[in-house]
Formats: C-alpha cells, sequence, structure tokens
C-alpha cells in the first residue's frame, strides 16, 4: 500500500511541476500510475490533499540536501564551502524533479496554496540562512569577508542564487553553465576581497 501511495506522489510531481496544479487531474495520475482514480482516495482525501504532500516532500527534499551538504563541510574552507552550497542548487535545479515544480509554484503558485507555498519557502530560507551564517562568521575569523555585514553577505548568496534559478527558466543547458560559471567567478572575488571597499 505505501508502495503505491508513492508511485502516485512520484506521479503527480512530475504532473504537478509540468502541468501545474489547476491542470492536473487525479484520473491522469491514477491512469499513469496504472490503477483506477478511486483508488486515489485510500492514500489522499482530495487533489489538495496530495498536493499538499507532494509540496511538504519537496522541502524536506531540499533541506535534507543542503543539511547533508552542510556536514560535509570544512569549516576551515569558508570560500569552499560557498561553492559547495551555490553547487548543490545549481545541481539540484538541472537534475532533480523537484526543481521544476519548484519553479512553478513560484512563478504561478496556485491561489489557494499561495500561503502555504510562502511559509514552506520561508523556512527553506531559513535553513539555507543559517548555513550561510555560520560560513561567513568562520570566514570573519579568517580575516575574510571584511567590510560586509552577516545580512550583506546572506543577502547577496540568496540574490545571486534567485538570478541563477531565472538564468534557468529561459537559457538552454550550455548558455546556463556558461553564466553560473561567469556569476560564480565574479561573485567569489566580490566576497573574498580583503580590501573592505
Amino acid at each position: 500500500m505505501n508502495d503505491n501511495k508513492q508511485r502516485i506522489k512520484n506521479v503527480a510531481l512530475d504532473y504537478f511541476g509540468q502541468k501545474g496544479y489547476e491542470d492536473t487531474s487525479l484520473a491522469e495520475i491514477a491512469k499513469e500510475v496504472g490503477i483506477k482514480k478511486p483508488s486515489i482516495y485510500n492514500h489522499f482525501r482530495s487533489k489538495e490533499d496530495l498536493f499538499v504532500e507532494v509540496l511538504e516532500d519537496l522541502i524536506a527534499s531540499e533541506v535534507t540536501a543542503y543539511r547533508l551538504t552542510e556536514g560535509k563541510m570544512n569549516h576551515q574552507e569558508p570560500l569552499l564551502n560557498i561553492r559547495k552550497l551555490f553547487d548543490l542548487f545549481c545541481h539540484r535545479l538541472m537534475t532533480t524533479k523537484e526543481a521544476l515544480l519548484w519553479k512553478r509554484v513560484t512563478f504561478f503558485p496556485p491561489e489557494p496554496f499561495k500561503d502555504l507555498i510562502q511559509e514552506h519557502f520561508i523556512h527553506f530560507e531559513k535553513v539555507t540562512t543559517s548555513i550561510l551564517v555560520s560560513v561567513f562568521r568562520e570566514g570573519v575569523k579568517q580575516s575574510l569577508f571584511q567590510g560586509i555585514t552577516e545580512d550583506e553577505f546572506v543577502a547577496s548568496f540568496l540574490c545571486l542564487v534567485d538570478g541563477v534559478f531565472l538564468e534557468h527558466h529561459y537559457y538552454t543547458k550550455e548558455i546556463f553553465e556558461q553564466r553560473i560559471q561567469s556569476a560564480w567567478k565574479v561573485y567569489e572575488r566580490g566576497v573574498s576581497s580583503y580590501k573592505g571597499e
């Protein structure tokens, strides 16, 4: 039974990401899974209930990935740690099924779920921020990030990845990869300046 529930959520993730919440039907999800539509109600009360679970799984997956990366960081290498976070963001954007739904609900949040999506987004940003703050404080101990406040450091990274998020939406893989390398090169030089100017 749990296998079927997970299969339903996996298919729903694809459909919600590709077509959006409004244009996805339980009937097509059931057909893709290989079950009849009423069988979905053995696991989910409604399409809304299914969407909420898929969204919660998406956020849990993102948080887990970032926490795992944090656990592998060498605290003696703050610049490398920021690069690891940046690479993780770009890698997940380019390779995970969750990324498509993440983009869709960011750009076109379904009206009934706007508040819930905002809550999840804020939660994820808090997780990311806590990791960035740790990296920043370690960097300050090593005389990095001079002339930059903690808030500025966090905001600059979040704006960097928000820009990457948008770029991925519009460009081919080749152009996107060139742009993220260029963006990182300039960003790294900026935050690692010792001049504090």
